[in-house]
């Protein structure tokens, strides 16, 4: 192919850009200057998510259909990937300031870069159950992350939960020393702190690379979710499943300032009126993604433990309260501290000192 051709990613990209560049024309206050009947227009929001795959998406179809029933027709959701827009999720809420998307999917551990706080509920070991971590998102959410809207860049449409992450490993844990000396992959700074207390080998790599590093043996285990069994076949490559209070990954939706102000006045409310309804349903597609990847992860044959051990639980929580949580709280800066022991503290039981 010449290099002259562009590529997929790009044609997405200039695509997606003339279209949300046309509807700010609209949205910056032209609309006087054409027909009342053009100013009744369908308002059409751009989305952009991670992927298609899992029970997770099936909270974008069903937020399509109540924005387009709420507001009686007039707005709808298109939803575009990041990887059909060339884009890696670090940089989702610069973009999201900046107008260019209108709605975004925001991981916390993608733009923590940009927003430390956002981090919290993730940390290694800050969560002992799928339970308590839905308390902490929800506390922290109306407490912290939602009273930043200028960081965020809009508001809080709710939050979900992709999986649980476990370890898939191909040795036995019979106890947390078992760690010492394997090489782990991690896709956090945290989780590798986090490995590194444990006496393991963080080793930083995407999610594509991990089945042939596990493969080649270039990696021994791999954290990732549990919808990660099936869809990229590590019952193939690893023989144990190892919950280690490393939490559900959770995540939130945001719609964009400007993209709230394309919306007709009157129907704004909608974008925050949903957020229960939506969060409940994100978290349950979370945990149904959970209960799928069990299944097969025992019909493929592998050692499947639920639940953290409870003699790992002391260690494993030491060294989030006394390392992980001190060392987020470092990078987040001075309000992390207060924050933490006020709205965090009485879910997780310790405070920072």
């Amino acid at each position: 192919m010449s290099n002259n051709n562009p590529s997929a990613s790009a044609l997405n990209r200039r695509h997606f850009l003339r279209a949300s560049g046309a509807a700010a024309v609209v949205a910056g206050g032209t609309t006087a200057l054409v027909p009342a009947a053009m100013a009744q227009n369908v308002v059409k929001l751009k989305a952009v998510i991670q992927h298609r795959n899992g029970e997770s998406y099936k909270k974008w179809a069903w937020l399509q259909e109540q924005v387009k029933t709420r507001t009686q027709g007039r707005v709808e959701i298109e939803t575009t990937t990041i990887g059909e827009l060339g884009l890696g999720g670090t940089e989702m809420l610069r973009v999201l300031k900046s107008g260019v998307i209108d709605m975004a999917e925001i991981l916390p551990g993608y733009v923590a870069g940009d927003f430390p706080l956002i981090e919290a509920c993730d940390l290694p070991g800050i969560s002992t159950s799928f339970t308590q971590s839905r308390k902490l998102y929800d506390a922290w959410t109306e407490n912290v992350v939602s009273k930043n809207e200028s960081i965020m860049g809009g508001k809080i449409v709710g939050s979900f939960c992709w999986s649980t992450m476990f370890m898939y490993t191909k040795f036995p844990l019979a106890k947390l020393d078992d760690f010492k000396g394997k090489k782990i992959r991690v896709f956090a700074p945290a989780q590798a702190r986090f490995l590194t207390a444990l006496g393991a080998e963080p080793v930083s790599m995407t999610t594509a690379d991990v089945y042939p590093s596990l493969q080649r043996g270039v990696i021994d285990g791999a954290i990732t979710g549990t919808e990660h069994v099936k869809a990229s076949s590590l019952w193939e490559v690893t023989k144990y499943m190892t919950n280690v209070n490393i939490p559900p990954m959770g995540s939130y939706v945001v719609i964009g300032t400007r993209g709230l102000a394309k919306v007709p006045a009157e129907f704004r409310s909608v974008f925050t009126d949903v957020y229960k309804e939506f969060s409940d349903l994100g978290w349950k597609l979370g945990s149904d993604n959970d209960q799928l990847g069990f299944a097969y992860a025992l019909e493929k044959g592998m050692v499947l433990t639920k639940e953290t051990k409870p003699e790992f639980v002391p260690q494993l929580t030491k060294i989030s309260s006394e390392d992980i949580v001190p060392w987020w709280a470092g990078r987040a800066g001075p309000r992390a501290k207060p924050l933490f022991n006020e709205f965090l503290s009485p879910i997780v039981g310790y405070k920072l000192s």
